[in-house]
């Protein structure tokens, strides 16, 4: 009698798990400077967004980090942390000299990869950021060479599983080079939708992740709307649908949910601001994110940072009126609120078309990857013009809203969400390959996932 109540309790265990499941794989697709218009308003050229909107559930927006950056953004999405929790604070590391939050090894909280794994589940990753990391399966990573920011394979390949490079180049894209995984052409997502495809049909992973970059790369050359950034948007949509095609032709479609996500809106900008020209005889130093920059003391200290606090406040709202409108001051209690580098003293956000420089005086330009020209140029003076587009604002700023689209095995149909976070991302995966997966910040958005 004793092992047969034994054996109806392990039954209904088990079937509570198989029952918790909800898809057997889940892809992730990241477009970088994604925004909700890209399928709410038609006249974007995404007929498989739009589609993947009709079969499942969307949301009015998807909100970033702060700052509004890819590096923070993505490590939110994998670990359900904001930054000040993940030590991901932005896209480089502080006093970089050109190097990016690459390795995994320095998020600080652990990742749905570790969780999954741990649960004998197998992942994969295409270019997503940061994905350098021996948790993954099957990894192609983010990684360049600190002078060649817009080479994707050459770095990548000494970081990749051994021997994956040369299987996607044989069955799925053919040789990739500096000119075929270059992120100023498209072609860097058409071969890292190929390579993600190739991946989920021959290796089969409960979960795939991948990042499409050019609706960013695009988005800082030529601003928020531009038609550049429409072409690269149908290019992420085909690449999107080439994975499609592979789920349905693999016989996978009704046992894999499909998630869409940005990390962060976008910005036309005007202006650029240098905040630390006006503070040269103050112990503390902006550094510059875009539409925000965060204020760091040379020599930390209670009594000392008030003073620096009072120092650097006067000194910017004795700017002339016009540019002091461009620009809002957020202090520690907001931060904090907001879960950003518990270490900024302060920070500055812009408002739409205004970016912040950490520079001194006027400097040589020079490009480490995308939106990184901002912060050097050869032109005198506090405030300069520039042109082109921005992120690392406000996340609740309405052109930093990003996008969420989900859809397939147990996502509901039909559905509208009006808002999320992106630290929701990784609890949404859990819930739905049945894994208990506790995130500091991170929630199960209601509605979602079928009951």
């Amino acid at each position: 009698m004793r092992k047969l109540i034994c054996s109806s309790i392990l039954c209904c265990c088990l079937l509570f798990s198989v029952k918790a499941q909800q898809a057997k794989h889940v892809i992730l697709i990241s477009i970088d400077g994604f925004h909700p218009d890209m399928y709410l308003d038609k006249s974007w050229p995404m007929p498989n967004l739009r589609a993947l909107m009709k079969a499942g559930t969307y949301a009015d927006h998807l909100l970033s980090v702060f700052p509004s950056y890819t590096y923070s953004s993505h490590v939110a999405m994998v670990t359900g942390a904001l930054p000040a929790r993940s030590g991901t604070y932005f896209n480089q590391p502080k006093n970089s000299k050109g190097e990016w939050n690459w390795f995994n090894k320095d998020i600080k909280v652990p990742t749905i990869w570790q969780v999954l794994k741990k649960a004998g589940m197998t992942t994969a990753s295409v270019e997503w950021p940061p994905s350098v990391t021996s948790d993954i399966t099957w990894d192609l990573p983010e990684i360049w060479a600190i002078d060649q920011p817009y080479d994707r394979i050459t770095e990548a390949r000494k970081y990749a599983t051994p021997g994956l490079v040369s299987e996607i180049e044989q069955n799925a894209t053919g040789k990739l080079d500096s000119n075929t995984m270059n992120a100023a052409y498209f072609s860097l997502d058409e071969n890292a939708g190929r390579a993600a495809a190739y991946i989920f049909k021959a290796h089969r992973p409960a979960f795939l992740a991948v990042h499409l970059a050019e609706v960013d790369e695009t988005g800082h050359d030529y601003g928020r709307d531009a038609d550049s950034v429409r072409l690269a948007a149908a290019s992420v949509d085909r690449a999107i649908g080439d994975i499609l095609e592979t789920v349905q032709r693999s016989n996978m479609k009704d046992s894999t949910a499909i998630i869409i996500v940005g990390d962060h809106g976008f910005s036309t900008i005007h202006t650029v601001f240098r905040p630390n020209m006006l503070i040269k005889n103050v112990p503390a130093k902006f550094t510059a994110a875009g539409g925000s920059a965060f204020l760091y003391a040379s020599q930390p200290g209670t009594r000392a940072n008030r003073d620096i606090i009072k120092a650097v406040t006067d000194s910017l709202n004795q700017l002339p009126k016009d540019k002091r409108q461009l620009f809002r001051i957020i202090d520690r209690k907001e931060l904090d609120q907001m879960g950003a580098d518990s270490s900024a003293l302060m920070a500055l956000t812009g408002f739409s078309g205004t970016v912040f420089s950490g520079a001194m005086a006027k400097a040589k330009i020079t490009d480490h990857g995308p939106g990184t020209l901002i912060q050097q140029n050869p032109l005198e003076g506090v405030f300069i013009p520039a042109h082109g587009g921005h992120h690392g604002f406000d996340p609740r700023q309405l052109d930093m809203y990003t996008g969420f689209i989900a859809a397939g095995a147990g996502i509901n149909k039909g559905k509208e969400i009006p808002e999320l976070t992106v630290t929701d991302i990784a609890p949404i995966i859990a819930q739905l390959l049945g894994v208990e997966f506790k995130t500091p910040d991170g929630k199960l958005p209601q509605g979602l996932i079928k009951n």
